[in-house]
């Protein structure tokens, strides 16, 4: 779709009237709906040739170039259907589709519709939900949507019954994403064999957590692959981490603000290879104060930096915090098997893994940007015509 088309189309609806108020338009629309649209606003979405188009980045203009008391000479209903203002004071002349006006509507209740809004989960959530088949998600458009959609919704998903030679992780990957760097290389084998000694390469049970926590920004998706599973144990423990803070939110809201405003130190220190350390918060917040972001993680939390008031009271908070992570209520627990290969989002589900004695088990690891992730997503939406999906409002993330 080209950058004339971002501005057309996705309608049936139509522009009934338009009413001029003091600061802005009024529009109503063949369906009953209103929306108003201040003249600073419109005046700054104009993309004619003169200003420049966002979408390309080809802007022209920028935000101290326009008149904040902008207001316009003349409005019409143009023969498309969309609207078209004269400004004041130069004559500037804009057109807007009606169909691109109605998507950008920004009443409360249009913005929370552009809002995605992700599926909790706890151990009632069925595996089979989240499951595709890599051919059909590898080779059509329905089968690649439906995988995207369920990694989006559900925060993870279990792509089942592909290739199982080492290194077929990053032909998962690649289906969302260009491969990112981690702590230690773009592909990380977790077995006993290896040499790099991380709690990951043991046999040990390890608990939930989110990735790399001391990273300011840590890897977005996690591919996981299984290359040969372990004979009995190894099975893969998943958490909803957003699921987890809104409990935290209804049994404890004071708890919850402490993690949502109070930073956590994370660290990690390989002698003379890795020094890596975050004080970051471990709940995010939009501008609505959804949470959008998760980061957890207790093998790598350092002595805690905060004001002496806040300390006992953080512990609770982090206490009750990691008593839901741990509430098998609040887990499912699946096997994968060799070909199989699970993704979730490093921002929202925690991870974890139970004992085993098999020391030839060997699973495959790597990370793609959730950015990369989101655009593939809004590229096919789009293909396929879903141009309201296209443009949904996502989690932020861990971002700051």
């Amino acid at each position: 779709m080209n950058v004339a088309e971002h501005r057309v189309a996705n309608t049936q609806l139509l522009i009934l009237g338009v009413a001029e108020q003091r600061n802005g338009l009024t529009v109503s629309w063949s369906d009953g709906h209103e929306s108003f649209f201040h003249h600073i606003w419109l005046r700054d979405c104009c993309y004619c040739d003169i200003c420049g188009d966002s979408y390309s980045s080809k802007r022209y203009v920028v935000p101290s170039d326009l008149c904040l008391n902008s207001a316009p000479q003349s409005v019409e209903i143009d023969n498309a259907g969309g609207l078209s203002v004269r400004w004041a004071p130069d004559g500037h002349q804009s057109h807007y589709d009606a169909g691109w006006l109605r998507r950008n509507c920004y009443d409360d209740a249009s913005r929370d519709l552009r809002r995605h809004k992700p599926r909790l989960w706890d151990c009632k959530l069925s595996v089979s939900q989240a499951e595709v088949d890599y051919a059909d998600a590898l080779n059509t458009d329905c089968g690649r949507l439906t995988f995207y959609r369920t990694l989006r919704d559900f925060g993870f998903v279990i792509v089942r019954d592909g290739p199982r030679e080492p290194g077929s992780v990053a032909k998962v990957a690649n289906m969302i994403g260009e491969m990112g760097e981690s702590a230690y290389t773009q592909i990380f084998d977790l077995t006993p064999k290896s040499k790099t000694r991380t709690i990951g390469n043991s046999t040990r049970h390890v608990p939930p957590h989110t990735d790399e926590a001391f990273r300011f920004s840590p890897p977005g998706v996690n591919i996981l692959a299984c290359v040969r599973p372990a004979k009995n144990g190894g099975d893969t423990v998943l958490t909803d981490g957003f699921n987890i803070a809104s409990k935290l939110r209804a049994l404890e809201p004071e708890c919850f603000e402490l993690l949502a405003t109070r930073t956590h130190r994370f660290h990690r220190l390989h002698e003379g290879k890795l020094d890596q350390q975050a004080n970051v918060r471990m709940i995010a917040l939009d501008d609505r104060q959804e949470i959008c972001g998760v980061r957890v993680h207790t093998r790598a939390s350092g002595p805690m930096d905060l004001a002496a008031d806040d300390v006992e009271p953080f512990y609770k908070a982090h206490h009750m915090l990691c008593q839901l992570m741990m509430a098998p209520e609040n887990q499912i627990r699946l096997r994968l098997n060799a070909g199989d290969t699970a993704l979730f989002d490093n921002h929202r589900v925690l991870h974890a893994r139970t004992e085993f004695t098999d020391p030839e088990r060997l699973m495959q690891i790597c990370n793609v940007s959730r950015e990369e992730f989101h655009e593939r997503l809004r590229i096919l939406a789009r293909k396929m015509g879903h141009l309201d999906e296209a443009e949904q409002v996502l989690a932020s993330g861990m971002a700051y």
